[in-house]
């Protein structure tokens, strides 16, 4: 599944930091947990730390992968 992306206003390096931390430590939490992103999971992060979508897009999009009527 391909990652859609919109325009949105560019965000500070300082909010890309900080969105990066929280990726890595969710991320941290979800290794001790025995669990492991997906290629496209990772995506999806990833748009969200350069802010090309918000924290309210990623969890419609995980499901969206991960889950299909």
């Amino acid at each position: 599944m391909a990652v859609i992306t919109r325009t949105r206003p560019k965000i500070s390096a300082a909010e890309v930091e900080r969105r990066r931390n929280a990726v890595r430590r969710a991320a941290a939490h979800n290794r001790i947990e025995g669990q492991f992103p997906s290629l496209e999971g990772s995506r999806i992060f990833e748009a969200f730390i350069r802010g090309e979508i918000d924290q309210s897009e990623i969890l419609p999009r995980l499901n969206a992968l991960h889950f299909h009527p």
